[in-house]
């Protein structure tokens, strides 16, 4: 309880600052809450992600890190947006520093606001610490805009750390602000 308060906590400081999201990722045995706040005019964002694993023998996921995107990384594609991902992740017994990549984009010529969103990251043996010798993590999501500041998403997550530690198909829902 008191790992999901410091959560909530986190993501309540986030709600003070400008261009941020929050969303809530939910499977049978998991639920996440991610944030992502712009702290920068030019496209940086903090981020977080707390991922609460009902399963008993496996303990909760946190990641902390920064995001540039758009024109701050010097690719400009009308209807895409690339980002560059630095993270830090970390279970009871394993922690690394993943790099990585991310896209989002909106898909053209329908009449409904659909987004598509994707993630992937990597760190190999020397930015892997603890009992892990590497990791790696793959996100994406395909979602719907019901309103400008809303989504509701459902997407596939995979979370390997040496071996898996979380895959799962999730739903969602997140708001922006």
């Amino acid at each position: 309880m008191k790992k999901l308060l410091t959560a909530f906590a986190f993501l309540g400081t986030l709600s003070f600052a400008s261009n941020t999201n929050i969303n809530l990722q939910i499977t049978n045995s998991t639920i996440g809450v991610y944030a992502e706040s712009g702290i920068t005019q030019n496209d940086i964002k903090a981020r977080g992600f707390f991922l609460f694993n009902d399963n008993s023998n496996k303990y909760n996921f946190y990641l902390a890190g920064l995001k540039a995107e758009g024109n701050l990384i010097g690719v400009d594609i009308q209807n895409l947006k690339f980002s560059l991902i630095a993270d830090f992740v970390h279970t009871k017994n394993n922690s690394a520093i993943p790099l990585g990549f991310g896209v989002f984009t909106y898909i053209p010529n329908i009449s409904v606001p659909v987004f598509i969103r994707a993630e992937a990251e990597y760190a190999p043996k020397v930015l892997s610490f603890d009992d892990a010798d590497r990791f790696s993590r793959i996100d994406a999501n395909i979602g719907y805009s019901p309103i400008t500041n809303a989504e509701i998403f459902a997407g596939y997550r995979t979370l390997s750390f040496n071996h898996n530690y979380n895959s799962a198909f999730y739903v969602g829902l997140g708001y922006n602000f």
